[in-house]
């Protein structure tokens, strides 16, 4: 078959996908040229912006108010640490610290691991939109592993297809990615790149991946963590129907069993891979390790009966703010979070079932299908109960993972035949909406709904069946 033939062929068996990725693009180019317009004709550098989201519109009569959160970290953070670097100043130090502009200084820490600060250099070469365009390419490149994520799991590319739409048109990520430019996108392709690589059996190509992800952004090593139990296990062969070869004399699935001199061989890797990125400046490594990890900080709210003002992140403390719950209340839940001890015992229970989840390699799709659902609660957990805190655009990262797990059917372990849905369509950009939309004091109340409607996803399941079947039977009479 000639080169011809290979590329209709393909265009025959991909034009719904081909489609998609085309309106999609398009789009996204409008919400870039937009967003490129706003900046370079609104404020001076390093506070120019594009629209922070906030406004309100009519609805039956009603005035609805609403509250994107968007910020100026483009431009005062990565364009500044871009020129920074440029003028010969080392990441990691005061001096890098702090930006000389027009006769001021400003403060503008760097804490973020190397990676995206040579994104942002790269980017500000082409320019003062180059790094929010490089932004934009990994954020739209990140449709590729949802798309193979969700074939895989399903081997339906319809599946497929409206998990790529429903994340490429997702409006938390319109807005946060491609519109304001903002830090998670490269990270997140790298993680959805690093469960793909896994699925397909290449081990060292997925944990280099999700390497490549931590030195994007530090929160990427909480996506490590059922990761870990999927490489510490014995590596995938093919299925083996004779029951003698696929369970020992205990009658444990042997592809189930531990394999830590496999698990050896890729941390070693990931450890050179590691110390490698983090060329020259591990060599103060105790200067290092403190950016990197302990000068992000953690939130500690002074006043536990006020509101924090917008420049300081969100914690589940500030719900109970809100509701005007006992102060003791709120400040042993203040201190809770600070100390982790909320989030602890949330990323213990995912790591310890990740590690007791039966993985039989003559159904590695349901397995993939039940880590991924438990990374999704790990994620959901950490944006509830994080000790930093954390503002809207972090939940980009929830996106790939609700526009793949979108229905029950999508999270069970049982090999079954999978089928389209319209709650594939609405949930990912209901999810969206309700996080973008509210109020910064509300979202995370919202987040923790969603959560628990994950949690008891067979019992809503089975109530929207129910609802879906009496529908169908009063239509018909």
């Amino acid at each position: 078959m000639n080169l011809r033939s290979r590329l209709l062929t393909i265009l025959r068996r991909q034009i719904v996908l081909i489609l998609i990725l085309i309106v999609c693009a398009v789009i996204w180019s409008i919400v870039f040229a937009t967003a490129s317009n706003d900046f370079l004709t609104s404020g001076i550098q390093p506070m120019r912006y594009s629209w922070n989201g906030n406004g309100q519109f009519d609805l039956f009569g009603l005035t609805i108010t609403y509250e994107f959160e968007g910020y100026v970290d483009y431009d005062f953070y990565y364009l500044s640490w871009s020129e920074q670097f440029y003028n010969g100043h080392t990441p990691y130090t005061d001096s890098f610290n702090v930006f000389h502009y027009g006769g001021v200084d400003y403060d503008t820490p760097y804490f973020l691991p190397p990676l995206f600060l040579y994104l942002c250099v790269i980017g500000a070469s082409l320019g003062p939109l180059g790094p929010g365009f490089l932004i934009s390419v990994f954020g739209f490149a990140t449709a590729y592993p949802v798309y193979c994520i969700a074939h895989y799991l399903s081997e339906n590319k319809r599946i497929a297809e409206v998990a790529v739409a429903t994340y490429l048109l997702n409006p938390l990520v319109l807005y946060h990615t491609t519109y304001k430019w903002m830090n998670p996108a490269p990270f997140v392709f790298f993680v959805m790149l690093a469960f793909y690589l896994l699925m397909k059996r290449r081990r060292f190509e997925g944990a280099l991946a999700i390497t490549m992800a931590v030195f994007f952004k530090q929160i990427a090593l909480f996506f490590v963590l059922p990761l870990i139990a999927y490489l510490l296990r014995k590596p995938p062969e093919e299925a083996n129907e004779d029951e003698k070869t696929i369970r020992d004399e205990k009658g444990d699935l042997v592809s189930d069993h531990l394999d830590l001199t496999s698990f050896a061989k890729v941390a070693i890797v990931v450890v050179v891979f590691a110390i490698l990125l983090s060329l020259p400046y591990i060599i103060e490594f105790r200067n290092y390790f403190y950016y990197m990890l302990e000068r992000p900080g953690a939130v500690l709210y002074e006043d536990v009966t006020s509101l924090p003002d917008l420049s300081k992140p969100i914690t589940f403390t500030t719900l109970l703010i809100l509701v005007g719950a006992p102060e003791g209340l709120s400040a042993l839940v203040n201190l809770g979070i600070y100390y982790t001890l909320f989030l602890l015992p949330g990323v213990i229970a995912v790591l310890g079932l990740s590690l007791f989840e039966e993985k039989d390699d003559r159904n590695l799709r349901g397995y993939w299908r039940r880590i991924m659902y438990l990374t999704l609660l790990l994620v959901f957990w950490l944006h509830l109960f994080s000790p930093r805190g954390i503002y809207k655009y972090y939940l980009v990262a929830i996106i790939p993972f609700i526009s793949i797990l979108s229905t029950s059917r999508m999270i069970t372990k049982e090999p079954r035949e999978f089928n389209t849905s319209v709650w594939m369509i609405i949930i990912p950009f209901l999810f969206g909406l309700l996080i973008l939309l509210p109020s910064r004091f509300v979202y995370l109340a919202l987040l923790g709904l969603l959560m628990l409607l994950f949690i008891l996803h067979k019992v809503v399941a089975a109530v929207v069946g129910t609802i879906e079947t009496k529908l169908r039977a009063m239509k018909g009479s």
